[in-house]
Order: C-alpha cells, then sequence, then structure tokens
C-alpha cells in the first residue's frame, strides 16, 4: 500500500490493532481502493506526491471509505445499497482529478461544452496568504480577449494548501488558449484607501477545442 496503512484501515473499520487474522485481506483491500483511487484521478502516485508533497487528506478518507464498503459487504450488492458513496467519494476526489492528459505542448486539452477546473495560486507579499486579501480572477480567452469571466474571491473554492480552484463552462469563453489575470488589494498603509492593487497573470495550460 502507497498512503494507507494497516493502522489507519483498522481505525477505520473500529478493529483492535491486536487483531490480525485478516491483515492479508485487509492489505488486498486497501491495495485495490489505492489503484481504484489513481485510476478515477486519472493521474499516477509520482504525481499526487510532486504536486502536494504528500497525499491529501480527502484521498486518504476516500480511500477508507473503498475500504470500508469492501469489509462490510464481501460479495456483490445492490445499487441500492451503494447509492449513497459515489457522491461523497466524487466529493473528496473531484479537487484532486487530471480530467485529461497534457498535450506536447504542456496544455491540457478540453472539448467544447466542457467544465474547465483553473488552479489560481500566487506568492503574495508580507506573508500573506491568498486567504487573507481579497481578490478577483479574471479568465479570458486569449485567442478572442473580450471573451471572459470574472470570479469574485466568494465564487472561487478554497482548497486545503490555501490556493483557489475556479470552475470555467467553456460555452463561456470558446475555443482557444485559456489565461488567468487576477488582481489582489493588498493592505498597505502607505496608500489613501489602505490598500495596493497587484495584478498577476497566469498560464495554467489549458486549451479548449471544438
Amino acid at each position: 500500500m502507497k498512503w494507507l496503512t494497516l493502522e489507519i484501515i483498522k481505525q477505520q473499520l473500529r478493529i483492535e490493532t491486536s487483531f490480525t487474522e485478516e491483515d492479508a485481506l485487509l492489505e488486498s483491500y486497501g491495495n485495490a481502493a489505492e489503484d481504484v483511487v489513481l485510476n478515477y484521478l486519472n493521474r499516477p502516485y509520482s504525481d499526487i506526491i510532486e504536486s502536494y508533497g504528500q497525499v491529501p487528506a480527502p484521498i486518504v478518507q476516500a480511500s477508507q471509505m473503498l475500504v470500508d464498503v469492501s469489509y462490510q459487504y464481501r460479495s456483490p450488492i445492490s445499487v441500492t445499497g451503494i447509492s449513497q458513496v459515489p457522491y461523497t467519494f466524487d466529493t473528496l476526489l473531484r479537487p484532486y482529478m487530471h480530467l485529461v492528459d497534457p498535450d506536447e505542448e504542456g496544455c491540457q486539452v478540453f472539448t467544447l461544452g466542457s467544465d474547465v477546473k483553473i488552479l489560481v495560486d500566487a506568492e503574495l507579499p508580507d506573508g500573506l496568504e491568498m486567504k487573507d486579501v481579497d481578490f478577483t480572477v479574471t479568465v479570458y480567452n486569449a485567442d478572442e480577449k473580450d471573451k471572459k469571466k470574472v470570479f469574485p474571491k466568494n465564487e472561487c473554492l478554497l482548497t486545503e494548501f490555501g490556493n483557489y480552484i475556479v470552475l470555467v463552462d467553456s460555452e463561456d469563453l470558446g475555443i482557444g488558449i485559456y489565461m488567468v489575470k487576477a488582481v489582489f488589494h493588498i493592505p498597505d498603509t502607505d496608500y489613501p484607501t489602505g490598500y495596493r492593487k497587484e495584478v498577476i497573470r497566469i498560464n495554467p495550460h489549458v486549451r479548449v477545442n471544438g
């Protein structure tokens, strides 16, 4: 197992650590759960570690859920019996999914009509984090700059790592390369308003084709 351990699994299943008769079975469930999660995310384990430094807690939790289901229901179960699992599983893992593989230029290529997930990250001065300041994010089509979508901070999704995600309907921006402009309002007593504006441009390496 890459991130699950017998200790974690037994805590999830409320099994005493001293009970070892099913350890081999639990390990097989753990390995299967991790494989399912990696396939669902469409990314290798090494990419997750490179991106986040460790396996994020939601990925671990989703894996534990799969082990729990496998342990509690050791034979096929009805759709009714599992109907509540996919929603929570999907909610935990969706922020970490690679929906498409990058092309030769390193761009993630989406088909027009897809929802495009864009990560917005910035290094701010004075030790500030993105959650500490107000900002707006504009996603625009580099090929047709009049096509753009503005997201105030309250419409951006905060991740556990302190950066934000915006979800863009590609029908709004059309075919082309998508770029990001983020405008931050940094507290600064030298300015009459108490804030100064900093503009950051980000290339999220996203292309939308027809």
